[in-house]
């Protein structure tokens, strides 16, 4: 009797495990998924920068939806292009998205010189960031900055500023040379959203 539950409850284990697999091979999947997409933004965001339009352009022909219009006016910026778009993933009970944020346009409180400048945000209801983490480490070293709410990368101009706020990479860029150029990439998470935040400063040539 006692063999016979025994294998009973084995069993029952397998069929469990069975009916656990694709629901795991599913979630693993839709994470690899989202992955990927966010990756592919950056790669997008970081080939076309400084021009939101062409990215959201270019975006459209890899699979974006059009890029629509929003209101988001920072104060200090004067934006000239951009738009908001969102990729989703529909599996049965499961779902995800990736929502890409663009803009670009000029700092008009940047002093002496014009500073244009761009902005490629996301946000993921996966869990993106580490993957994305280990992206941007790989193309521009170990961060910053790294505490438990942000890990921050610095480039150009802005390697020697404060990691706090991208106003402290504007103003390395405006105090840089007649070229300077310098970007912030910010990674958080906040309200079970991961989210990923890279601004480009850059100054304008010359006018004529």
């Amino acid at each position: 009797m006692a063999l016979r539950k025994a294998i009973a409850a084995l069993g029952a284990a397998a069929l469990v495990i069975a009916a656990a697999a694709p629901a795991a091979a599913d979630e693993a999947e839709t994470l690899a998924w989202s992955q990927t997409i966010a990756r592919g933004l950056f790669k997008l965001c970081l080939a076309d920068a400084p021009d939101a339009a062409v990215v959201a352009e270019h975006g459209e022909v890899w699979g974006w939806p059009r890029f629509m219009g929003y209101l988001e006016h920072p104060d200090g910026y004067k934006r000239e292009a951009g738009g908001e778009s969102r990729m989703t993933r529909q599996d049965g009970d499961l779902s995800a998205y990736v929502e890409a944020t663009i803009q670009s346009g000029v700092v008009i409180t940047a002093k002496p010189d014009p500073v244009r400048y761009f902005r490629c945000n996301m946000a993921s209801d996966q869990t993106v960031g580490a993957d994305l983490a280990a992206y941007f480490t790989d193309v521009y070293g170990a961060p910053a900055s790294k505490t438990d709410t942000a890990t921050v990368w610095l480039s150009g101009a802005a390697a020697g500023a404060s990691p706090a706020s991208d106003g402290d990479a504007l103003a390395a860029v405006e105090a840089g040379a007649a070229d300077a150029r310098g970007m912030r990439i910010e990674l958080t998470r906040e309200n079970g959203l991961d989210r990923a935040k890279l601004t480009l400063f850059q100054k304008a040539p010359p006018a004529g």
